[in-house]
């Protein structure tokens, strides 16, 4: 899912904000899916490898992982011309100011403490459980206004400067139901891997 949603948001930009609209205007991109098996952490690592070793065989030159949680198991890619989606997130947060974020993400991104790297002082959800069933629900199809409605009430209750969707299924949500209407800024870490995805393949073109 985190992969067709990643090739969706790429071609929404390339159509937005490069108005794309022929076949020529489009980014070529190589798709690897894979059905990672949760609970084994150098399983996961391992097959990461297999996968940026089969898209790089299948002729790839830039890579990178849509999902925020799969970043927690990372192999060495000094290898490969990475695009780190935490990483490029969190300097998002630095662009914007933003210092005290709530933490929008699934269990395991969260118990890894991926957004905790560079001193920001993250906010989690109280009722996580709630997070992990709204998910759990768009993962399954569903996507609805009392779910945005939850979330914005999440959002609302927090002591915060910025909110981090650090998470594949959330951002589906926000897209049709915005989860905040003040300046509040947001990130859709999505969003922002996909942006820098385009400028460094954009950038090499002759």
């Amino acid at each position: 899912m985190a992969s067709a949603f990643l090739y969706n948001t790429i071609i929404e930009i390339c159509q937005r904000e490069y108005g794309a609209n022929d076949y020529n205007e489009f980014p070529e991109i190589i798709i690897e899916s894979y059905p990672f098996t949760r609970g084994d952490s150098e399983k996961i690592r391992h097959d990461i490898s297999l996968c940026l070793r089969k898209l790089k065989s299948a002729g790839a030159e830039l890579f990178s992982i849509a999902s925020n949680s799969l970043h927690g198991f990372l192999p060495d890619v000094s290898s490969f011309d990475f695009v780190n989606l935490v990483q490029e997130s969190l300097q998002e947060a630095s662009r914007l100011g933003i210092s005290k974020p709530l933490i929008l993400a699934a269990k395991s991104t969260i118990d890894l403490k991926l957004y905790e790297q560079t001193g920001l002082q993250c906010v989690y959800p109280e009722d996580q459980n709630q997070i992990q069933k709204i998910i759990r629900e768009v993962a399954g199809g569903e996507v609805s206004q009392p779910q945005a409605e939850k979330l914005a009430e999440i959002i609302q209750c927090s002591q915060i400067d910025g909110v981090i969707i650090a998470c594949t299924e959330l951002p589906l949500i926000h897209r049709q139901f915005p989860l905040i209407q003040t300046s509040l800024p947001v990130i859709d870490t999505v969003e922002v891997l996909a942006k820098r995805l385009l400028t460094l393949s954009l950038s090499s073109l002759p």
